[in-house]
Parts: C-alpha cells; structure tokens; sequence
C-alpha cells in the first residue's frame, strides 16, 4: 500500500504541477519501490548506501531524452545493478497489439519508433568478418538466434559489449540495430539488458553467463523462438529437457540404473495434486543400485513440496549412488534442493553451474507501474535465508561437468559404469 501511495503520490505531481520529468518521477518512484525489498535492506548498507544514494543523484540530474531512448531504461536499470536479486525483474512494457498480425507488424516496421531504435554505426561487414575468428572462450563473436537473425557481440569498453544485427532474415530486426547491452561484473558474467526479439522492448537480465558459446540466460518469454543467443547452430540440445517433457517420471534404465525426473516444487491446485500422486507411487520403488535424479530445468517451488523427496532420496543415499543431473535452469528451490543433497551421502552432483537464482523469492508476485506507465517492475517480497546469498548470481558447481556434445544420461551412465 505505501508503495501504490508513493507512486500515486508522484503521478499526481506530474499532473499538478509538470516540475517533476517523467524521468525523474520513474527514478524516485523505482527507488522507493527497491528500498522496501529485503534485498534491498540486507545489501545496501554502509559504504554501499553511501555509493548508491551518490548514484542515484547522478542519475537523476541526467539528461537522457524520451522514454523510448534506450539511455532511460539503462540508468533506470543502474538502480536494480548492485543489488544480488535475481528473482527481481524489470522491463519496459511491451504495446502487444502491434505484433499480432503481419499488416501490425509491417505498420511497426515502418513507423517512427522502429526507425529510432538504437543502431551502432560501423561497417557491419567488416565487423562480422573481424569477429568471425574469435576464439570460443572470447564473449566476443558472432551469435545466432536460432536461424532467424545473427548478431556481432564485440568489446566497447573494460567492462561493456554490444550485441550489433549482423543479418537478419526477419524483418523486425534489421542490419545494425543493437540488439544486446552486456555490463560485466565478474569473468564471464554480466548484467545484461536485451532487445526482446518479438517485441523489440527493452528487458533487464541481471544474471547473464557466458558458457558453452552462448549467453545461457538469452531465453525470451512470448518469443517466436525457445534460442537462447549461441554461436553454434545446433539442431540437438543435449543440456536441456524439451519444454514438453512431463513434471514427474520415475523408470528403469537397465538392471543397475533408475531413472528419476523432479521438474517443479510449484504449489498450485493442479502441480500438487499430480506431485502428491507421483510421490505415493514411487515412495518404495527407488530400489536400483543406482538412481539418476534429474533436475534439470526444475523450475522451483514452495520449500513443503521439495522437502517430501528431500526425505525419500536422504533414505535412499544411504543404501544407493545418487547422481544429480543438473543445469542452468535448475533454479530457486530447486538449487535449494541441490545443496541439501549434496550435503547427504553417496550423491554425486553432474552437469553444469546452476543458474544462480536461490535467494529471496516472491510470495504476492504484485508487479508495479512507474509513473510513465512505460516501465513495470517485479520485486521481491521474501526475506533471504543466510548462507544462500553466496550462491546468488554465482550458482552451484557440479562434482562433475558434462560437455554440451553428447547425450547427458548416456555420459552418466559411463560414470555409473566406472
């Protein structure tokens, strides 16, 4: 309620009075909003407070133009940088109904908003062909999204890339337009801001990762594609589970090896109910000398659902081999999960870091308007549990990495075998 009153509050300055921008009042207004999360409060504190309050002056004596300027949501977003909070989202608004049809989509194409939409001016052919030879442990190069349209991700500065349309088959994006802002904070890792590839607003990642040649956080909600951004073209994923795969399976691999699939602790009505149906039949079928849990693309979840299979693999450790497969989309609880069995005996962890995702949460998932109604924030409400906050951005390192070349249960099974 504080948080309504206060945005109110601003929105009826605007109207009253025109002293305050909209640019302004979006600064104060998402500011307000951030000092009320626990994140907030448990991070902000001390030198740091010091520094963000000086941040936060600079930014708001800045000039940065119309709301559709990409510099506006950027200094926005440096309010969300310092903050450890990944369950925290921030995006401009998308205008849904310009991307419905062909003819809409061909309107946007051609109006005023999509002919100043940022574009990097440079020879784009010698770009593509420079970065055409990178190395793959460099962030820079040339990235795919899916078969659609290609970027050139290339070093402006110490610690800033830009993502430049290289080629584009599609055309909401065209040659040049700048696609992809990466801020890196540690080797490899960055807060990212992305063009949305469907919808062309601006979306603020704040836990981007370089690995296996692609930026394993690229994926976009209501996209025309499940790519996330990836130098090679792969027609297989052998990291992922398919978005169609079932919530929960249990079956024998062969004599020796079971197979276990754990892909939400979500509580609503119909997850419930199909997890508390799947838990009574396998409560006393883990009987294989070695059992494969996958957590893969495990979505997270309420602590009560996780903690029932908690308790039926902390029995079985301790008669069998536990192998824990996991990726960068085994989140939240899910990681939670993670660190607990790793904690038991006879469980060995394979795969890749997890995503990083594992402190604070939302209980109300409320989402809130600045005052320029072009900007919508998600934060978090829940309190971070300590120890956890290590873990956050970073993720869990597996006992063992599996490559991206081959089938993932096959590569455990050669584990099994040893």
């Amino acid at each position: 309620m504080k948080i309504l009153l206060a945005v109110a509050f601003l929105l009826f300055t605007i109207g009253a009075g025109g002293q305050t921008s909209f640019y302004q009042a979006d600064l104060k207004a998402l500011k307000s909003i951030l000092e009320k999360t626990p994140s907030y409060k448990e991070q902000i504190v001390g030198n740091k407070l010091t520094s963000y309050n000086a941040l936060f002056e600079n930014l708001l004596s800045d000039t940065v133009g119309d709301s559709n300027s990409f510099k506006y949501f950027y200094n926005l977003s440096q309010l969300i940088f310092p903050l450890k909070d990944n369950h925290l989202g921030f995006y401009k608004i998308a205008d849904y109904t310009k991307f419905k049809t062909k003819a809409t989509i061909d309107s946007f194409v051609s109006s005023k908003e999509f002919l100043n939409y940022p574009v990097w001016n440079l020879n784009i052919d010698s770009l593509s062909a420079e970065l055409t030879h990178r190395p793959d442990t460099s962030v820079e190069g040339i990235y795919h999204y899916g078969r659609f349209y290609s970027i050139g991700l290339f070093k402006k500065s110490d610690n800033e890339y830009i993502g430049v349309v290289v080629n584009s088959d599609i055309n909401l994006w065209k040659k040049g337009q700048v696609a992809i802002h990466l801020y890196e904070y540690a080797p490899n890792q960055f807060k990212a801001i992305y063009g949305h590839p469907l919808f062309k607003n601006f979306i603020l990642q704040t836990n981007e990762k370089y690995r296996n040649q692609s930026l394993v956080n690229s994926y976009f909600y209501g996209s025309y594609s499940q790519d996330i951004y990836s130098k090679e073209l792969r027609n297989v994923d052998h990291v992922n589970l398919p978005k169609n795969t079932s919530k929960f399976e249990l079956k024998n691999i062969n004599d020796h090896v079971q197979y276990l699939l754990l892909r939400s602790f979500q509580r609503n009505d119909a997850t419930t109910k199909e997890s508390e149906r799947f838990y009574d039949s396998i409560k006393n079928l883990l009987t294989a000398e070695n059992v494969i849990l996958d957590l893969r693309n495990n979505e997270g979840g309420a602590g009560k659902e996780m903690r029932k299979f908690l308790k039926l693999l902390k029995k079985y450790s301790k008669k069998g081999q536990l192998i824990v497969l996991i990726n960068n989309e085994t989140l939240s609880q899910a990681e939670i999960f993670t660190l607990k069995l790793k904690g038991l005996q006879n469980v060995t962890t394979a795969g890749q870091t997890t995503k990083g995702m594992l402190t604070y949460g939302s209980n109300y998932g409320r989402r809130y308007k600045l005052p320029s109604a072009k900007f919508e924030i998600y934060p978090t409400d829940m309190k971070g549990k300590a120890g956890l906050l290590q873990y956050e951005n970073i993720g869990i390192n597996p006992d063992v990495f599996l490559d991206d070349k081959s089938d993932w249960i096959e590569q455990v099974l050669k584990i099994v075998a040893q």
